[in-house]
């Protein structure tokens, strides 16, 4: 067994374990469903496929999105032309515009679009090297579990390339 596939398999068996133990409760059992929706989407931004996903992919990723999605080709994306990432992934649906719209002009610049917080990162990344290794990817494995459970989280679909 690889070494990756073991660390998986390690961090894996030590979420079931302690979810299974009486009183335990996720560490995203509080979190907004919107937060949810980018950690259950983040194996799809894993453009190598190295199984971990670095914050250079993301960008890469929404750098991609971005320039298709820009028709004119004027550097801005408006609201009509954002319906073009929409459907490319539901993420975008999901999440909505307005995240990425830092300075709410309802136009979106590409620094806006890339810079634009990602809780995956935040909730997943835990030794912040803006790379979540597959032993921290496990933890997505939660959330599908959670939705897949009914936890109550309004507003909890798949999100991702061509998911709807």
């Amino acid at each position: 067994m690889s070494r990756n596939a073991l660390a998986i398999s390690a961090a894996l068996a030590a979420s079931v374990a302690a979810a299974a133990c009486g009183g335990a409760t996720s560490p995203f059992s509080k979190a907004p469903s919107t937060d949810l929706v980018f950690v259950s989407a983040a194996q799809t931004w894993d453009l190598n496929k190295d199984n971990s996903v670095t914050c250079d992919e993301w960008v890469q990723y929404t750098t991609e999105l971005f320039q298709a999605a820009d028709q004119d080709g004027d550097g801005i994306v408006t609201a009509e032309e954002y319906k073009k990432i929409v459907s490319q992934d539901r993420l975008f649906d999901v999440v909505g515009m307005p995240h990425f719209d830092g300075n709410g002009d309802g136009r979106l610049t590409l620094q806006e679009f890339t810079g634009a917080r990602n809780p995956a990162f935040e909730m997943l990344d835990r030794d912040k090297d803006c790379k979540i290794a597959p032993t921290e990817m496990v933890q997505t494995r939660q959330i599908q579990q959670m939705k897949d459970k009914g936890s109550g989280q309004p507003n909890m679909p798949d999100a991702g390339p061509g998911r709807y």
